[in-house]
């Protein structure tokens, strides 16, 4: 338990508490962006030079091998941010995928449902959607 505490204080430094923390911090890296210090209040959580306000969900693969890639997207984030980021780890934290998808093409398609949820998957297969695992997986290697 003292070595998990210690991790955890070791986390902290970068200001990561959690998986979403986490995602933030690569994806900022990845993009050449900032963090916002409070996302919940602005509706997004990184700024980026290319791709303006970006809202980052993620989802990490559980450890029985079921493939679970859906993020939910609260309504609260109409009209916040210009791109949603998706990243998807594996049981290890190790990157699986991650994209950028615009909110224009994005967004009808949360409003739409009762959950609010979107598959990665999915978003792959969205008009103008980015491939950004490459940069997020090299962002997890620094």
């Amino acid at each position: 338990m003292r070595q998990l505490a210690e991790m955890r204080g070791c986390l902290a430094e970068f200001g990561i508490r959690d998986t979403p923390d986490y995602a933030e911090v690569l994806v900022a890296e990845a993009l050449e962006g900032d963090r916002v210090p409070n996302g919940v209040n602005q509706g997004y959580d990184v700024t980026s030079p290319k791709y303006g306000r970006v809202e980052v969900k993620c989802r990490a693969l559980p450890t029985d091998g079921r493939r679970e890639e859906r993020v939910d997207v609260r309504d609260t984030k109409a009209d916040g941010f210009d791109y949603l980021a998706i990243v998807v780890f594996y049981p290890d934290y190790s990157v699986s995928g991650a994209v950028l998808v615009p909110y224009g093409e994005v967004w009808p398609i949360i409003d739409s449902r009762k959950y609010r949820r979107i598959s990665y998957g999915e978003a792959c297969q969205i008009e103008g959607v980015v491939d950004i695992t490459e940069l997020v997986s090299a962002a997890s290697q620094r």
